[in-house]
């Protein structure tokens, strides 16, 4: 066998090899993608194909500054909305959501962001959410703002709750930025958010057929809303949801798989 033909067989093994080699690493992480979802889903979280990009929104952050979209982009989000006077799945959320981040380092802390939106403008203004977040974590923001303008958000986000007046219409803000298939990627986890969420109307003691308002004795209301987190990425763009009920651990989990990506 001539040197030329031998060097021609060792080039063909070696590139064969590599194919080889390339088509099971592209396997493996099929199955470790694969393996990750299942295991996100398993924690009650989905991460969408394709994120979807907010339209512009205006509001106010528990420092009493404006808050738009820029104010999400650069670092992870996790968005909760509920209100200060929620008896029973803001005050759980949060607390979940504080032992979550307690046991993330300094650095991991700097690329996330955790922000709790009210949906009781009306009693929660910027010093009200400042001093509700505060009892939770001194680094987690609190959102408020007028009703149309807070509508304009919650919207993209999939957060539904009753109003005490009458249902926002979501119609007249701009919502170039939305596109169908987006909507369409979305479509699954929305259907599992609406199970979630009416569990999350049920643990505030009102049934499907009565989700408007609610008066305790004192004469003080209760907001029936979605429990489920929104989950914005470094671009400023929804990038999946998380269902409840919320763990600590399960949060912890999907947060780590987040900052590693």
């Amino acid at each position: 066998m001539s040197k030329r033909l031998l060097i021609a067989f060792i080039v063909v093994d070696i590139l064969l090899g590599l194919a080889v080699y390339r088509g099971y690493t592209l396997w493996n992480s099929g199955e470790e993608a694969a393996e990750l979802t299942r295991d996100l889903r398993e924690k009650g979280t989905t991460l969408f194909p394709d994120s979807r990009p907010l339209s512009r929104f205006d509001l106010v952050d528990s420092r009493g500054e404006a808050f738009s979209n820029v104010n999400l982009t650069g670092q992870w989000s996790l968005v909760f909305f509920g209100f200060t006077h929620c008896p029973d799945i803001c005050p759980m959320t949060m607390k979940e959501l504080a032992e979550m981040a307690a046991q993330l380092s300094p650095a991991e802390r700097a690329k996330l962001q955790v922000i709790l939106g009210t949906v009781d403008p009306e009693r929660d203004d910027s010093a009200t959410m400042a001093e509700y977040v505060a009892q939770y974590d001194d680094a987690f923001i609190g959102l408020t703002g007028t009703r149309i303008a807070l509508s304009v958000l919650t919207k993209q986000l999939y957060v539904t709750y009753s109003d005490p007046e009458a249902l926002i219409s979501h119609d007249d803000h701009d919502g170039s930025s939305i596109d169908d298939n987006a909507d369409n990627h979305a479509e699954t986890a929305i259907s599992e958010l609406d199970t979630a969420n009416n569990a999350s109307h049920s643990a505030h003691g009102m049934s499907d057929e009565n989700q408007g308002e609610s008066q305790d004795e004192d004469g003080d209301y209760l907001i029936t809303h979605s429990g489920h987190i929104a989950i914005i990425n470094p671009q400023g763009e929804l990038h999946g949801v998380i269902r409840p009920p919320h763990r600590d651990r399960d949060l912890l989990a999907v947060v780590k798989v987040l900052l590693a990506d």
